[in-house]
């Protein structure tokens, strides 16, 4: 495309350049494309033209992504966490309907700024007309509010940067949007604490202030009922705040794991008509989703996603864009979809994709959903609400190196890496920068992929990374794409948290519901998990020594099992206790124990009941190459044979078996050693006195999963 050339400059009169001072707005009439190519070579001159001479100032307008309180960390953001009281935030400043109006001719000196304008706004302004510009700076003390009683789009072809404020708020059924519809995601760099040209997106810098508040909805609900192939009529389990005719609802698969397509029969759907708990669609269903009744107080149907939101910031399907919080102000995001967001970079691999020959990609660093970049105490007091990250190239909930944010009914539909994240650490020797506080609740990842698959290793829809005081409450993972280690939720290698982890869960993932890959050093109690469906295992535990505690949870129909035990225990030791693990005659054992590279302390499976699997409730599996299994089996319920010893595992260390309703404590042996033949077990088995007390009853969960998420409020005005 041929840049046009810029007309002449004009004499600015006095009268003209006061009239600039007291709107304290300045633009420059020149393309997108132009702002783009000149912060690529160098220049930062935004020279006005003839046309505009009068509306802004004479010579040069602010170039984006210069430092302007944004060039380095927020000062706490590189201490230690919890070395010192957080800081307390300032309070939101009150944004209203005043201000000068974005359609107002004299307010910008003659006419309005277009889509060839690079924007600065240094007093309040009301956008009251839908908008194109180049690119958007709001200067401290500036504002920019989206008229409420209005239906608006601001589109910009570069960067929007909010140094002052940001507020899109509508009333009603009104929608506010901010469209980035030009993004060149091969022009992205990447990294760092500063406004970058060629990334475009919204940042939010300095001290400035975000606001996106739209209108409060559940987000969402469990059906009531089996749906089939072919329904327009949902019955909910609770009435859905906030629905309407025209929303867009994903609805997810619920299917047993035999059958082709179970992580990924979704269901795309619009919404006719909502009366009480009753929902119209205006097409019909594509695929069944069975109501699950999994044993335990779960009996649960499809969850219906609602992916609508009247305030939306945008990107397009050919160019994502990214929303970069490193402000020293706390922000408020709530009932916000962002849609086409998350970049990525060509690699020099490629792929046999269904499309034919394509790049393998990789994710754009700090580019992602929504990105709360090393805030530390400063992002203390935030709470996120009924976002919606979707249609997401990369990590949609990104609380890096920021202590104190609250998710709260947030879902993650179709993106690609792991969904609710944050950075890593380099390698498998450094440890990960934590994050303190972080509380999901109510939250969903849903369809959460990356292509080519085999480079979803350990793909997770919640990366429960390391920090303190982080907390999963009543989140859902399902339609996890993932290769092997895949799972809904993840303790990562290197990356120690400690999570409160209640009332979660993970279905129709294509591996695991839970995956644990750690040295742990430290205690975790995961409890109240469901896990149901899932192409892998409900619990994939690993993998040296470990310190975990599973108690009261349900594991039905998966297809490799209940648990799969790699790692032995360290200190307490690990233990399962009140577990309900049915196999649904989809597996042939309930529990495997898989190689142990370490010797370490016992673990203990109690007052469980295992029942629908083909050959033994437990087998021992351990590899002959490996630490042999140190395994207590205490006040167990089997709904068959019990055990199994595998002629290809070493000797174990100790396997004890207490039946429950007896005292009597069996020592299980390899076969051909002393003891009692038990030709179903492939071992042998003798009575000890190595257990003191008295057999405890099978302890059944009673869990009791809500059926819609956690209800949600506007901001305010």
């Amino acid at each position: 495309m041929d840049i046009p050339p810029e007309p002449p400059r004009t004499p600015v009169s006095r009268r003209a350049l006061l009239r600039w001072l007291a709107v304290g707005t300045a633009f420059a009439a020149i393309s997108g494309e132009e702002v783009l190519r000149r912060s690529l070579t160098g220049e930062t001159r935004l020279v006005t033209p003839a046309a505009v001479i009068g509306t802004g100032p004479p010579g040069e307008a602010a170039p984006m992504g210069q430092d302007g309180g944004h060039g380095a960390a927020p000062p706490d953001a590189t201490a230690a966490p919890g070395t010192g009281p957080p800081e307390q935030p300032a309070p939101a400043p009150t944004v209203d309907q005043g201000g000068r109006r974005w359609s107002d001719r004299a307010g910008w000196g003659g006419g309005p700024p277009g889509p060839r304008s690079a924007v600065r706004i240094t007093d309040k302004v009301l956008l009251d007309t839908d908008a194109e510009v180049g690119s958007l700076l709001v200067e401290p003390g500036g504002s920019l509010t989206f008229a409420a009683d209005r239906t608006l789009t601001l589109a910009a072809a570069g960067n929007v940067e909010i140094r002052g404020a940001l507020a899109l708020a509508p009333d009603g059924d009104r929608v506010h949007t901010l469209r980035f519809p030009a993004v060149d995601e091969k022009r992205f760099q990447g990294d760092g604490m500063k406004v970058v040209d060629t990334d475009v997106g919204l940042w939010v810098t300095g001290a400035g202030y975000l606001r996106l508040d739209g209108a409060a909805k559940t987000a969402w609900v469990r059906a009531e009922r089996e749906l089939r192939a072919g329904d327009t009529v949902v019955d909910l389990a609770a009435p859905p705040a906030g629905w309407l005719p025209g929303d867009e609802l994903a609805v997810t698969p619920t299917g047993p794991p035999d059958q082709d397509g179970f992580a990924a029969a979704y269901d795309l759907v619009t919404v006719g008509s909502v009366s009480g708990t009753t929902v119209t669609l205006t097409t019909p269903l594509k695929y069944p989703h069975p109501r699950v009744a999994a044993g335990g107080g779960v009996t649960v149907g499809a969850e219906l996603l609602n992916l609508t939101r009247s305030v939306r910031v945008e990107g397009s399907a050919k160019g994502r864009a990214h929303v970069h919080l490193t402000s020293t102000r706390r922000a408020d995001v709530r009932h916000t979809a962002l849609r086409w967001v998350g970049p990525r970079a060509d690699t020099k691999e490629t792929w046999r994709g269904p499309d034919g020959t394509a790049p393998v990609t990789a994710p754009v660093l700090g580019r992602y959903g929504l990105h709360f970049h090393r805030l530390g105490d400063a992002a203390r007091g935030t709470v996120v609400e009924g976002v919606v990250v979707r249609d997401a190239g990369s990590h949609a909930f990104v609380p890096h190196a920021s202590h104190g944010i609250t998710f709260r009914s947030c879902v993650s539909h179709e993106t690609w890496e792991d969904a609710y994240w944050w950075d890593g650490p380099l390698d498998t020797r450094t440890p990960q920068q934590p994050s303190d506080d972080i509380v999901y609740e109510s939250c969903v990842a849903s369809r959460t992929l990356l292509e080519p698959n085999p480079r979803a290793y350990r793909l997770t829809g919640f990366n429960l990374g390391a920090g303190t005081g982080g907390k999963a409450l009543d989140c859902v993972a399902v339609g996890v794409q993932g290769a092997t280690g895949a799972s809904g939720f993840e303790w990562p290698e290197n990356s120690e948290g400690v999570w409160t982890f209640q009332r979660c869960l993970a279905h129709n993932n294509l591996q695991d519901g839970i995956f644990v890959w750690l040295n742990a050093k430290r205690h975790h109690v995961v409890t109240e998990f469901a896990a149901y469906h899932n192409g892998g295992w409900g619990i994939e535990h690993g993998a040296y020594l470990n310190d975990f505690d599973y108690t009261a949870s349900v594991l039905y129909g998966n297809a490799g099992g209940g648990v799969a035990l790699h790692a032995l225990g360290r200190d307490q030791g690990s233990n399962f206790d009140g577990l309900l693990i049915d196999a649904a005659g989809r597996s042939d054992f309930a529990v495997s124990t898989a190689r142990h590279e370490l010797p370490g302390e016992s673990v203990t499976f109690s007052r469980s009941r295992f029942t629908g699997y083909r050959r033994a409730g437990i087998a021992f599996r351990a590899g002959a190459d490996g630490k042999p299994d140190d395994v207590l089996v205490l006040d167990c319920e089997f709904g068959g044979n019990e055990l199994w010893l595998d002629p290809e595992a070493g000797a174990p260390k100790n396997i004890l078996l207490r039946r429950a309703g007896t005292t009597e404590v069996l020592q299980v042996r390899r076969a051909g050693e002393e003891g009692s033949d038990r030709p179903q077990w492939n071992a042998v088995a003798a009575s000890v006195p190595t257990l003191a007390g008295q057999s405890r009853p099978v302890q059944v969960p009673g869990l009791r999963l809500k059926d819609a998420a956690a209800p949600t409020a506007r901001v305010g005005r």
